[in-house]
């Protein structure tokens, strides 16, 4: 039980981690709405919290543990899987470290990292177009993310593997492994 309820509490701070990257990235848009990646993002994390909760709560209620959180930790491990890889995919090619022309460019079109974009008088306008330095930022916050990401889906699948397997040995608390 104390291993299962470790796992479950770095599950929830690194939901909580996904969650609060997300929300700073939503808040630091500045034109248009969010990029649907990070709107994900911030799904992602929001559900991962409960799913701790919920798997903490197992540990003390029986009827909770094993197939339901089992089944519980296994969607939140492909929700976790699809964001990371989402975002992974729109920053393919960019470097947040680099101050070569190529890579400033790519970080101007890229809509996680530009602040979004509009058109005026006939021009692309982006957010954050003359500040390098803060695309940096939000550069090295959405691979933080995407990180956190394919970590907690990895220890959401390990936390599905003992919810299964503690079912399946019978112990008195479902879902909970010692």
């Amino acid at each position: 039980m104390i291993i299962t309820l470790v796992l479950r509490f770095v599950q929830f701070l690194f939901a909580v981690i996904v969650l609060g990257l997300a929300v700073t990235l939503i808040k630091d848009q500045v034109l248009g709405g969010s990029p649907a990646a990070i709107n994900y993002a911030a799904f992602t994390g929001g559900f991962g919290i409960i799913g701790a909760a919920v798997g903490i709560a197992a540990l003390f209620v029986g009827p909770l543990g094993g197939l339901v959180m089992a089944a519980i930790d296994g969607l939140a491990s492909l929700f976790y899987l699809a964001g990371g890889i989402a975002i992974v995919v729109i920053l393919r090619g960019i470097s947040c470290s680099s101050t070569s022309n190529e890579s400033q460019n790519k970080m101007y079109d890229n809509t996680l990292l530009n602040g979004g974009c509009t058109n005026y008088k006939g021009q692309k306008v982006c957010g954050y177009i003359e500040r390098l330095d803060h695309m940096n930022v939000r550069c090295r916050e959405n691979e933080a993310d995407a990180a956190f990401m394919f970590m907690s889906f990895a220890l959401c699948i390990g936390c599905a593997v003992l919810s299964f397997l503690a079912m399946n040995r019978g112990t008195g608390r479902k879902g909970a492994l010692v």
